[in-house]
C-alpha cells in the first residue's frame, strides 16, 4: 500500500471516528433537561430543586421535574420557574409559588391555567432574607394519573 493511500485511509478512518463521537455527544445533549430563564437578563441561576413524585404514585419518590431558582443582585429579587423533566408523560397543571420565609406567598402561577411546559416566572423581593418555594404538576405514570409536588422552606438566605 502506498504512503498516500495509507494516509488517505487513516484520514477517512479518523473522520469517521470523529463523526461518531459528535453523533454520540449530540444524542446525550439532546436528552438533557433544559432550564428556561424567563426571569430576565439580570437574573443569575442559583440551583434546581427536584420535584418528586408523590408517595401514592406508581413511581413514588422519583424526580419528575425541577424548580429553578434565580437571583438578581440589582433588584434583590428571587425568581422561580417549575418545569417537568424530559420524558414525563402528559405533564399538565404545572404550578409554582414563591415567598419570603415567614411572610406567606408573594406570587404564584399556574393555578388559574393548565400549563404543560413550565410555570413562572414568579418573583419575591428577598434581599438578605430566606425564601420558600413550591412547585408541581400532574402527569401520567404507566396507566395511572399521578402527581409530583415539592416544597422548600428557608432556602437561599442572603
Amino acid at each position: 500500500m502506498s504512503a498516500t493511500l495509507r494516509k488517505t485511509a487513516l484520514t477517512a478512518t479518523s473522520l469517521a471516528m470523529l463523526a461518531g463521537a459528535v453523533v454520540v455527544g449530540t444524542t446525550t445533549e439532546a436528552a438533557a433537561t433544559s432550564r428556561i430563564n424567563a426571569c430576565g437578563s439580570s437574573y443569575t441561576f442559583l440551583k434546581s430543586w427536584p420535584i418528586k413524585a408523590k408517595y401514592w404514585t406508581y413511581d413514588a419518590g422519583k424526580t419528575k421535574g425541577y424548580i429553578d431558582i434565580y437571583y438578581s443582585r440589582s433588584t434583590g429579587k428571587n425568581c422561580a420557574i417549575a418545569r417537568p423533566i424530559d420524558g414525563v408523560h402528559l405533564p399538565r397543571g404545572i404550578r409554582v409559588k414563591i415567598g419570603k420565609s415567614g411572610s406567606g406567598w408573594a406570587q404564584l402561577d399556574g393555578y388559574q391555567a393548565n400549563f404543560t411546559k413550565y410555570a413562572g416566572p414568579v418573583y419575591v423581593s428577598a434581599r438578605n432574607t430566606c425564601i420558600n418555594f413550591e412547585g408541581g404538576f400532574a402527569y401520567n405514570a404507566e396507566w395511572d394519573p399521578s402527581e409530583a409536588w415539592s416544597s422548600y422552606y428557608g432556602r437561599h438566605c442572603g
